[in-house]
C-alpha cells in the first residue's frame, strides 16, 4: 500500500477566487487523517480534488495527489477514471447517492469489480463480511430500498473497498445516522484502515466526531489548512486560534459549559492574499 502525499493543491473559480488554497496533506497506509472546518471552508471541494474532481464552475489549477508513484492530476481521463476505486475510492456524504435504487446489492458490488465470477464472489462476500452485514443470496437481492440508514452507509463503505485501494476518502458519511450507529461506523473505518494497511481521508465539521476516528487532523478555514498534527495533540493543546473557536463550540457531555459561538461568517472564496483569513474575527 502507498501513501498519499497532497502538495500545493489548489481548486479555483473562473475569476481566480480559490476554494483551495494551496493545500499540503500526507496520510501514511494504516492510517486515518481527519479534515475539519465549519460549512464553507472547502473540506468537500478537497476530498472531491484527491479523486482529481472539481465540480462544475471550479478547476484544479496547481500542485499534485500522489498515491505511489502515480500523480492523479498528471493523468489522463481515461486513466484518472481507473484509477478511482482501484487506486482511490470514495464514500459519499449521502449513502442514497453511492447506491442505485433499481438494482440489487449484488449487482451494484460486482459493478465494482474486475475479476471472474469466482473471485466477484469472495470478494463480495469478504467485503461484506468486513462491515458486518449479511453475506448470503438474501441479502444481496434486496435493493437500497430496502435497507436502514446505516445499512447503506455500510454498503457504500463495503463498494468503496471493494476494488482494494489504496487511499480512502470519506466526505461526512455519519451525517444523517443516529448516535450508537454513527459510532459503530466510526469504528469500522479506523478498522478498515488498520486491518487493510489503507490511508484514508475522513471528512467532517465536527470535531468530536474526528476525536473518535482520525489518528492526525488537518484544520480548514477559508481553502486553506490552518493547522495540523496528532489528534491528541490538537484537540488537547490547539496553537492556531481558529482550532480553539472550534474547540470552544463543541457541547461535552459529561461537563456543563456555555459554547462559545465563532463570530462573524466565514468569508467568501476570493483571490489569495498574504493576510490571515481569520483575522476578522479572531479575538
Amino acid at each position: 500500500m502507498s501513501a498519499l502525499v497532497v502538495q500545493d493543491l489548489r481548486v479555483e473559480l473562473s475569476d481566480g477566487s480559490r476554494l483551495v488554497d494551496d493545500a499540503s496533506l500526507r496520510v501514511e497506509p494504516g492510517r486515518v487523517l481527519g479534515v475539519v472546518g465549519e460549512s464553507g471552508s472547502g473540506k468537500s471541494t478537497l476530498s472531491l480534488a484527491l479523486l482529481g474532481h472539481a465540480r462544475p464552475g471550479a478547476r484544479i489549477t496547481g500542485g499534485s495527489v500522489r498515491i505511489g508513484d502515480v500523480d492523479m492530476l498528471a493523468l489522463g481521463d481515461r486513466e484518472r477514471r481507473r484509477a478511482r476505486g482501484g487506486l482511490i475510492a470514495y464514500v459519499p456524504q449521502d449513502p442514497a447517492a453511492a447506491l442505485n435504487p433499481a438494482l440489487s446489492l449484488r449487482t451494484q458490488l460486482e459493478e465494482a469489480i474486475t475479476a471472474g465470477a469466482e473471485e466477484r464472489r469472495e470478494r463480495i462476500a469478504e467485503v461484506l463480511r468486513a462491515v458486518d452485514l449479511p453475506a448470503d443470496a438474501a441479502f444481496l437481492k434486496r435493493r437500497p430500498g430496502q435497507l436502514s440508514g446505516g445499512q447503506k452507509q455500510r454498503v457504500g463503505i463495503a463498494m468503496a473497498i471493494v476494488g482494494r485501494p489504496d487511499v480512502l476518502v470519506l466526505d461526512e458519511p455519519t451525517t444523517g445516522l443516529d448516535v450508537t450507529t454513527q459510532a459503530k461506523v466510526l469504528a469500522l473505518v479506523a478498522e478498515l484502515c488498520r486491518s487493510r494497511d489503507m490511508a484514508a481521508v475522513y471528512i467532517s465539521h465536527d470535531l468530536a466526531v474526528i476525536a473518535d476516528v482520525a489518528d492526525e487532523v488537518a484544520v480548514m478555514y477559508a481553502g486553506q489548512v490552518v493547522e495540523t498534527g496528532p489528534a491528541a495533540r490538537l484537540v488537547l493543546a490547539p496553537r492556531h486560534p481558529y482550532t480553539r473557536a472550534l474547540l470552544g463550540s463543541v457541547p461535552d457531555s459529561r461537563v456543563r459549559l456555555r459554547l462559545q459561538a465563532i463570530p462573524g461568517r466565514a468569508p467568501a472564496p476570493a483571490p489569495p492574499r498574504q493576510s490571515c483569513r481569520f483575522a476578522d474575527r479572531c479575538g
